[in-house]
């Protein structure tokens, strides 16, 4: 029983969503990136992403890097909005002259014990 509420609990936490994308062939497209900072804006930990699914016509590269958070203006960590903060960057280029559909899965997690799984559809053109 225990086990069973283990589970549940577990994919509760996973928050879902999907997104429609459109993209030029051949160029990167920001997917996602994610910060997990403090009020002064210092890194809490490290947010750390799985690519679920890779994509069938190009290439997603995940990597550490300082980016720009998006928090809510009511949020204590909004002044964090304006400087970069350490984080990591999803991004998506497909094959050199592909056109049509390709999908990313990922699964992002943060040090707070939150997960976010994430798919995204796109549209080369």
């Amino acid at each position: 029983m225990r086990a069973l509420f283990v589970v549940v609990s577990l994919l509760l936490s996973v928050v879902a969503a999907r997104a429609e994308r459109v993209i030029p062939s051949g160029k990167p497209l920001i997917l996602f990136n994610a910060t997990s900072v403090n009020p002064d804006c210092t890194a809490l930990g490290n947010v750390e992403v799985r690519v679920v699914q890779g994509p069938e016509h190009g290439r997603v590269s995940v990597s550490r890097t300082r980016v720009f958070p998006n928090y809510a203006a009511g949020n204590l960590r909004s002044t964090c909005n304006a400087r970069r903060v350490p984080g990591v960057l999803v991004t998506y280029v497909s094959q050199r002259g592909y056109v049509g559909d390709d999908l990313v899965v990922i699964e992002v997690f943060f040090p707070n014990g939150r997960a976010q799984r994430a798919t995204v559809a796109i549209r080369v053109v």
